[in-house]
């Protein structure tokens, strides 16, 4: 069981989501209001960068966990400026997803949590 982040900007979407989770054996996290710590304490991150915030969410995201996957999980396609800054997504949902998809999301997105520490600790050991 993963601890997941949710940030969306619906109450109705960010229910059903953390439903998602519970059913595929995870555990959804909500907080309206993020802090720091709090993106430490998750094993990843699902955010709609279509949100005014959400962009600023993911740049954070970046800086304080690095090695914490994010999904995009959005209307449409992550905002260019994203990708401009060279964040990239674990995994990229566009609504409507099945919990299919989003298994297959959240199981590349942990997969790449693994990788990511490894690359990280080899990075710094060396």
């Amino acid at each position: 069981m993963a601890r997941i982040l949710i940030s969306e900007p619906h109450e109705d979407v960010r229910r059903l989501l953390g439903r998602m989770l519970e059913h595929l054996g995870h555990e959804p996290v909500v907080h309206i209001v993020l802090r720091p710590e709090q993106l430490m304490s998750v094993d990843a991150f699902i955010v709609e960068p279509a949100a005014p915030v959400g962009v600023v969410l993911v740049q954070a995201a970046q800086i304080v966990a690095p090695s914490l996957p994010v999904i995009c999980a959005s209307v449409g396609a992550p905002p260019a400026e994203l990708t401009e800054l060279g964040i990239e997504f674990a995994a990229c949902l566009i609504k409507p997803f099945t919990i299919g998809q989003l298994g297959a999301a959240i199981d590349r997105a942990l997969a790449s949590r693994v990788d990511r520490a490894r690359n990280h600790h080899r990075y710094h050991a060396a």
